[in-house]
């Protein structure tokens, strides 16, 4: 995938890593710095360097922290197998493998430090909800399937072979 002939297709963009590219650039601010203070001092593996990296080396397959930015988006958005990445991408299965570890970190670094990451405990989205100016919020349902009975006559009783809620 070339990033800047996709970057000129918004629509595309959005689809391939759910941001538009000015909301691309916004994020790309605070996560460029964050990725090469990482590179400068860490190896891929999480090592501390014994000399500090000074630049990215001019044979780089992933070249910019764009471009980085952009892989680790469309891995995650797309969910695709990391043989399918590294096709994507033309690097190899192990290089994708290595990449998006400490890419999603700093992801997950620069997402905190902007206020951004989900909520995970009940009790500190229910202070948030609770201090919110808007007291109605809307809800992205997920289907979720219902728990099968574990008798076998009433297994039979309850199918019907089609997607629907079972009385």
């Amino acid at each position: 995938m070339d990033y800047v002939t996709l970057r000129a297709r918004p629509t595309q963009f959005l689809a391939l890593t759910s941001l538009v590219p000015a909301e691309f650039d916004e994020l790309l601010t605070d996560f460029a710095p964050r990725w090469e203070r990482y590179h400068r001092f860490y190896t891929l593996d999480g090592a501390r360097r014994r000399i500090p990296a000074h630049r990215e080396r001019a044979n780089a397959t992933l070249a910019g922290t764009d471009t980085k930015l952009f892989f680790l988006l469309t891995y995650l958005k797309t969910n695709l197998l990391q043989q399918h990445q590294a096709a994507s991408f033309g690097i190899s299965q192990t290089r994708v493998s290595r990449l998006a570890g400490p890419l999603l970190d700093v992801l997950n670094q620069t997402l905190a430090a902007r206020h951004l990451l989900p909520i995970r405990d009940g009790a500190q989205l229910a202070q948030r909800l609770a201090a919110h100016p808007d007291k109605v919020f809307t809800c992205d349902g997920v289907e979720r399937g219902i728990p099968r009975n574990s008798d076998w006559d009433g297994q039979q009783q309850e199918y019907s072979a089609k997607k629907k809620c079972t009385p």
